[in-house]
């Protein structure tokens, strides 16, 4: 019972600021202090760390780190090996039915199998080399996607459904 409690005490707490959020990103006063207070801290943070800080962000957030890959595989780590310390035990000793207990092994190895398929796979960049290849995988409508257009930035014919992005500067084929 104390579970449900809690959860549902972090449920509401959780709406409750979705809700604040809300409310307040439309108030045009929050927006004005927030943007005050982001100037003073721009005066007082030197260029050079503001810029660091960036580039750190941008290499975190935005490109493909095999730091959160480790995070991602470590934190599994620890969560199975905390089933199999506490749980696993104790549900043996109940008498569970092993093939029960064993459910959550076979869900993380077909989990890790698509993790690292996706991790290992091409995101669908377009390059002089696979650019003939793909303009032929969708048909051109004339509407959203133009036959002869090219990409300003890559200097690519662009292919339908394809769309030059900006956090990644490349063209990525099938942007849906």
């Amino acid at each position: 019972m104390d579970f449900l409690v809690l959860f549902l005490f972090y449920l509401a707490f959780l709406l409750i600021c979705v809700v604040l959020i809300c409310i307040f990103t439309k108030s045009q006063r929050l927006k004005a202090v927030v943007l005050g207070g982001a100037q003073v801290c721009s005066r007082v943070i030197p260029q050079c760390l503001q810029r660091a800080v960036q580039t750190l962000l941008h290499q975190l957030f935005h490109t493909r780190h095999p730091t959160f890959i480790v995070l991602h595989l470590l934190l599994q780590g620890l969560v199975y090996a905390e089933y199999t310390c506490e749980v696993f035990g104790y549900c043996r000793e109940l008498e569970f039915s092993l093939p029960y207990l064993l459910l959550p092994y076979v869900l993380l190895s077909v989990n890790l199998v698509f993790f690292t398929l996706t991790c290992a796979a091409n995101p669908g960049t377009i390059t002089k080399a696979n650019e003939s290849f793909l303009l032929q995988v969708y048909k051109f409508d004339d509407v959203m996607f133009p036959k002869n257009s090219r990409c300003p930035t890559c200097d690519l014919r662009k292919p339908a459904r394809s769309k030059h992005c900006r956090l990644c500067d490349r063209c990525v084929h099938r942007f849906d």
